[in-house]
Formats: C-alpha cells, sequence, structure tokens
C-alpha cells in the first residue's frame, strides 16, 4: 500500500511464476472478473462482496468488459527489471502491490495484484490478535489494491485510468485511490483512511500493545 503501489507499473512488471502476462490476463467467460486460488484471499472477497453494493457494481462493469484481475500471494510471482530484464523475487516486506498486463499501446486487460497475506497474518500472529483484526486489515488491504487502484485500469482498459495513491503534499484522504478505497470501508464499517502509510491498518499498533 502507499506511494510504491505503482513501482511495479513504472519500473518492473510482476509476472505469476511459470506463467506468462498473456496466459494469466486471458478471461475465461466461465471465469469471474476477480480470481484468486488462496483461501483466506478468497474469503476475504466474498466478505467484501457481501458487504458493498459498490465492490459488486464495479465487479459487473468489469466483467461485462471481458476483463479480470488475478490476486495472488508473493510466492506465486516474481519480478522483472524493464531495463535491464533481471527478474528477481517479490519483496517480502511489501505489504501489497499492483502490475497491470499492458501492451504496447498502454491497453490493460488484466491486473495482477500481490497480497502479502504471510506477513499480514505473522504481524497478527505474534501480536495476539484476533481473528477479525487479522480479517479486517485484509478486507482493508483489498479495498485500495482492488477498489482503488486495478478496478480504475480496468474499466478503462488503459494505463491512461492509473487512480494514484497521493502526491507529495497532497492530503491522504484526497488522493484518487484513497478516496475509492474509503467508499468500500464505508460500506464494510472499516473505519476512514486519512494517511498515505499503513497507519490505518491494525496491524501498525499492534506492536504497542
Amino acid at each position: 500500500m502507499g506511494s510504491a503501489n505503482f513501482a511495479l507499473v513504472l519500473g518492473f512488471t510482476a509476472f505469476m511464476a511459470g506463467v506468462t502476462p498473456a496466459a494469466w490476463a486471458q478471461n475465461d467467460a466461465a471465469e469471474p472478473p476477480l480470481v484468486t486460488q488462496h483461501p483466506a484471499l478468497r474469503e476475504a472477497l466474498a466478505r467484501i462482496e457481501r458487504g458493498s453494493a459498490s465492490w459488486r457494481a464495479a465487479m459487473d462493469e468489469v466483467a461485462g468488459l471481458g476483463r479480470r484481475a488475478v490476486v495472488v500471494t508473493p510466492d506465486q510471482v516474481v519480478v522483472r527489471d524493464a531495463a535491464t530484464g533481471a527478474t528477481a523475487p517479490f519483496d517480502q516486506s511489501a505489504v501489497a502491490e499492483v502490475s497491470p498486463a499492458a501492451d504496447e499501446h498502454g491497453n490493460v486487460t488484466a491486473v495482477l495484484v500481490v497480497v502479502n497475506v504471510a506477513r499480514i497474518q505473522q504481524i497478527h500472529e505474534r501480536s495476539g490478535s484476533l481473528p477479525a483484526e487479522f480479517h479486517a486489515d485484509l478486507d482493508r488491504v483489498l479495498a485500495h489494491e482492488v477498489y482503488g487502484h486495478a478496478v480504475p485500469l480496468l474499466i478503462a482498459g488503459h494505463l491512461s485510468g492509473r487512480c494514484a495513491d497521493p502526491d507529495r503534499g497532497q492530503s491522504a484522504s484526497e488522493s484518487c485511490a484513497i478516496r475509492r478505497e474509503n467508499v468500500v470501508r464505508r460500506e464494510l464499517r472499516l473505519g476512514r483512511r486519512t494517511d498515505a502509510a499503513l497507519a490505518s491498518l491494525t496491524l501498525a499498533w499492534l506492536g504497542s500493545r
């Protein structure tokens, strides 16, 4: 989360390990516009789907356009440097990142959303937090990455649809991605985000209790 989200777009490309971007960008008509294989992510997406009318409307729109978001964990991706072609594992210190599958004209058919479930869960387990606190943080992260960043790209079908995090000196709550995130947060009763970092997540203050 935060301003680092589009580092993958600007300088790097994330790939599902062993799968070409063209393959994971293809959307089968039988598949929903939002897919994941991870149980915790699947449950979180279902919670958001049930609780947020705005989210449901967005998913219907994306489905109608034949595009999709693929939500994965860091172990499922490698990161390639656009300048050198070198590959490396996903940064395990990152909470989440977004990387669109764009062609040479900037057209976007799919977006890869990487969520570091293991890191989020580890922080919660180490602090002895309740399962509901872990679930709420996961939902907040997905609201930001999927509804805040991925959906605008998918609806626009182009990199010009980027919905950015706060610029330097800009109020966090005025930025495109966080404004969108707060729509879903409000509908899920997950609080309002007013910061550009991680302070609005439960995991940010778990160490102090």
